[in-house]
């Protein structure tokens, strides 16, 4: 099985792979439009800095935020608990 920091390693770097792709395809999308809206989420351990353009943007990066940390305050209690 693999070990717990292996599988976070790989978590993440799928979540980035991911990450890069919609970036790249927003861009697309956007330079045919001719529109654009962003968001930006900096977690700096449990605190969220949110900022986005509409408020529509900024209820999707809020609500992405909130789903990051239950994820990482679960895995928390997990690794305490040894489960």
């Amino acid at each position: 099985m693999m070990e717990i920091s292996s599988l976070y390693f790989t978590i993440g770097l799928i979540l980035i792979i991911i990450g890069i792709i919609l970036v790249i395809f927003s861009s697309i999308k956007m330079i045919s439009k001719g529109k654009g809206e962003s968001a930006g989420l900096i977690l700096i351990g449990p605190i969220p800095i949110i900022w986005g353009t509409s408020r529509k943007i900024f209820a999707i990066t809020t609500l992405i935020a909130a789903i990051i940390i239950f994820i990482v305050v679960i895995s928390w209690i997990l690794s305490i608990t040894g489960g």
